[in-house]
């Protein structure tokens, strides 16, 4: 059974952090700029009186925020 070799796993190569996230300025002006859309939303509807959406305001800005601060 020459033909049939057995497949080798993915090879894990370590990468620089550099080359994970080229850009972690860049990341974290947009992190701030979500930051205050989302007060700026909130205060926008807080003052037209739609108290739900200030909730899914709240929940989906701070959702990306954590969601990039794990990543």
């Amino acid at each position: 059974m020459t033909g049939m070799e057995r497949p080798q796993g993915p090879r894990v190569v370590s990468l620089p952090r550099a080359a994970i996230t080229p850009h972690p300025v860049l990341g974290a002006l947009v992190l701030v700029a979500i930051f205050f859309a989302g007060v700026a939303g909130v205060v926008v509807a807080l003052s037209l009186g739609h108290a739900a959406f200030v909730l899914s305001i709240v929940l989906i800005t701070f959702g990306l925020i954590a969601a990039a601060a794990l990543c």
